[in-house]
């Protein structure tokens, strides 16, 4: 199957230039030469089939041969607020979102929030959610918001949404009770879990608790659970619905 490389710019050219890191990693990596042919795909959702037509000084023209908007978003956006866990299980978090389909990812600073990433941090893993569409095929990136204040997540992201949150008391999960008639929101907790007065604040705006098992998870693990979770049924019902 042909490889796929960012490119974020319009697709609608009949010929496309690629340089810098994904050209790179076609040309110097991947050895790959005229003639040959790849997937590249916007971020947005669209894609194209390429030939290689020639390159020079680490850029490579490409011959568009077939565009396509790519079919594998969830039919309702599933956006995703959680607490940022440490170092390296981030990265993972993030990489494992993108590959379930979240489409958008909001750090959250809680109460018992601990690790607050900076501007270098998310640059980092804005650059992992690329190399986790290239690897699911996924043609539309998982946005990354800016890290919000949990009252400014309640006031500004609850409006319009669905919402749940993962927490100890609520209820045992259960698809058929998800409302997926406008996009979900989902939120996790820090390693200590929600304030009292965080959760007071949510359930007087609207959102539903869902719990996970009898198990503590941790902040990555919940997520991920969630996305997989809400994911799945989304998936399910839409199918029903065909």
């Amino acid at each position: 199957m042909p490889r796929r490389f960012y490119l974020p710019h319009s697709l609608a050219s009949p010929e496309l230039s690629l340089s810098g890191k994904e050209a790179h990693h076609l040309l110097n990596v991947l050895r790959m030469g005229v003639g040959e042919e790849a997937w590249v795909f916007d971020g947005t959702g669209e894609e194209a089939l390429v030939r290689i037509q020639s390159h020079s000084q680490g850029t490579a023209t490409l011959e568009v041969l077939q565009r396509r908007v790519a079919e594998t978003e969830t039919a309702v956006p599933l956006v995703l607020g959680s607490a940022v866990p440490k170092g390296e299980r981030f990265r993972w978090m993030i990489e494992k979102l993108t590959e379930l389909g979240i489409h958008r990812f909001v750090p959250l600073e809680t109460a018992r929030s601990i690790v607050d990433p900076g501007a270098g941090k998310l640059e980092k893993m804005r650059q992992t959610i690329v190399e986790a569409s290239k690897q699911c095929r996924r043609s539309k990136l998982m946005q990354l918001s800016e890290p919000t204040r949990w009252k400014e997540f309640v006031s500004g992201e609850f409006p319009g949404h669905t919402v749940y949150i993962a927490h100890p008391s609520g209820e045992m999960w259960n698809s058929s009770t998800v409302d997926f008639t406008q996009p979900v929101l989902l939120a996790v907790g820090p390693e200590g879990g929600f304030a009292d007065a965080e959760i007071e604040l949510a359930c007087e705006q609207g959102a539903r608790l869902v719990s996970l098992g009898p198990r503590v998870l941790r902040i990555e693990t919940a997520a991920v659970a969630l996305a997989t979770l809400f994911g799945a049924a989304c998936d399910s019902r839409q199918r029903d619905v065909s």
